[in-house]
């Protein structure tokens, strides 16, 4: 049991890296972030018949949502010893530390608490799913 525990850390920390650096080229890099939600954003209003600006507002927020799932809940795979309230509070400081580099650093890119807010949620989504997916053990 104990090697297949390791095994699965090992696989979260690797599938993490990864992941990090995806987040990373789309919180930071002024150009990919911009294209990847203006192509979201054109996606749902051709699916959905709604198109506009409330619906860029809405894209924009369940994208910030769905980025942190996955982060948090390779997180609590990838570091098991650390509390589950830890992991989601890392990531809220990590998304409010990403805010403050934008709004200092990167005069392209505008820094929003609505943006900590939904990244937040969507940490703690990933927190919740990884202790229902594990709660047997």
């Amino acid at each position: 049991m104990r090697d297949r525990t390791a095994a699965v850390v090992l696989r979260a920390r690797v599938l993490l890296v990864a992941y990090l650096v995806v987040v990373a080229a789309l919180t930071v890099a002024p150009l990919v972030e911009p294209w990847v939600l203006s192509t979201l954003v054109r996606l749902v209003g051709e699916i959905s018949g709604q198109r506009g600006h409330r619906t860029g507002v809405w894209v924009e927020r369940g994208s910030n949502v769905a980025l942190f799932v996955p982060l948090a809940l390779l997180l609590c795979w990838a570091l098991p010893r650390v509390p589950r309230t830890a992991v989601w509070l890392g990531c809220v400081l990590v998304s409010a530390a990403v805010e403050l580099v934008q709004w200092a650093f990167l005069p392209d890119r505008t820094a929003s608490a609505v943006d900590v807010v939904t990244n937040a949620a969507g940490a703690a989504v990933g927190v919740g799913l990884h202790w229902l997916l594990t709660r047997r053990r």
